[in-house]
């Protein structure tokens, strides 16, 4: 909703700009579109109006022509495109005095000064601080006043919202209603709807939410468990949503060397992992069969050792039975 600022009578600087007739063509086309853009003005057919002056404009510049343009674009409501039209109309008039009337010169600085208490003026904290912000489907354009960062609403070309130069910047746009869009990737999206008074003043904070990230987890033998921060978070394939972070995974089946990454994500990332499992390999000093079959051969040679290594034992004496007689080998 446009805003109409001001009083009721417009006045249009209607006499054409002197300009020098060596331009020709150019010259001749500028005065045309200045006579049609008064017509069209005394009409109150303002849009059309502008239009012609922009026309005018941009055939053969000049401080007169801004200053109609700046008329047009206040009658229709838009006021920070109005100031920033009489602002390059004083920009233009300070290098050459002939090109703006003293009268029509003090009247401009009126405007300027109408403007500074009438434009919502707000303290805008944009978190993070390097997501696009655009209002009413336009960028906005940055002003400095002294080491303060302005930025203004309704003033450049229509497209994308831009990123502002720092995280907090005072926020200037006409009054009434206004939709502002801020956007980042990985982040949700805000688009939100304001009223703003004339001459409102006050804090805006502009906070966009973190998008989850996912890690789609998937490996070589299916059905392998899955840890994430050791929390176990299920058999792959699977889906791991977690907040942006660093986080260690484990990927893990019986028999299988287990699997294990360090990721890293930002907001709304998503990362595909796969996990190589190779067969594990059991020492052979680890298996069951050959310590029994170790423990056998232990033994067999214990008792081999023992009967090769024991002494022979003394013969018992000889018995020479009744007679007495004894035979000896």
């Amino acid at each position: 909703m446009a805003v109409v600022l001001g009083v009721g009578v417009w006045l249009l600087a209607a006499a054409c700009p002197p300009v020098a007739r060596a331009d020709g063509d150019a010259t001749e086309a500028a005065s045309k579109e200045y006579s049609r853009g008064n017509e069209l003005a005394r009409a109150a057919r303002w849009a059309e109006a502008l239009g012609a002056f922009e026309a005018s404009y941009a055939a053969k510049a000049h401080a007169l022509t801004l200053y109609n343009i700046g008329v047009c674009e206040r009658v229709l409501g838009r006021a920070t495109r109005a100031r920033e039209r009489f602002r390059a109309a004083l920009a233009r008039a300070s290098a050459d005095a002939t090109e703006l009337p003293a009268s029509i010169r003090e009247e401009v600085e009126g405007f300027l000064a109408e403007y500074g208490r009438i434009l919502p003026r707000l303290a805008v904290t944009l978190e993070p601080r390097d997501a696009g912000i655009a209002v009413d489907g336009r960028p906005l354009r940055e002003h400095r006043e002294g080491d303060r960062v302005v930025l203004e609403a309704g003033v450049e070309a229509p497209g994308i919202g831009k990123a502002p130069p720092s995280a907090t910047f005072d926020l200037e746009l006409d009054p009434g209603t206004h939709v502002i869009t801020i956007t980042r990737q990985g982040y949700r999206d805000v688009v939100m709807t304001r009223d703003f008074a004339p001459g409102q003043k006050g804090p805006l904070n502009l906070v966009l939410s973190e998008l989850p990230s996912t890690i789609h987890v998937s490996s070589t033998i299916i059905g392998a468990q899955v840890r994430v921060n050791d929390v176990d978070v299920g058999l792959t394939p699977v889906d791991v949503i977690r907040p942006a972070g660093s986080y260690h995974l484990v990927v893990s089946r019986a028999g299988y060397v287990p699997f294990t990454n360090d990721i890293k994500l930002g907001p709304g990332e998503e990362s595909n992992l796969r996990a190589t499992l190779a067969e594990e390999r059991i020492p052979i000093t680890k298996r069951w069969w050959f310590w029994t079959g170790a423990a056998g051969v232990v033994a067999a040679a214990t008792v081999i050792t023992y009967f090769v290594t024991r002494p022979t034992p003394a013969p018992q004496p000889y018995d020479g039975g009744s007679a007495g007689w004894v035979v000896m080998p």
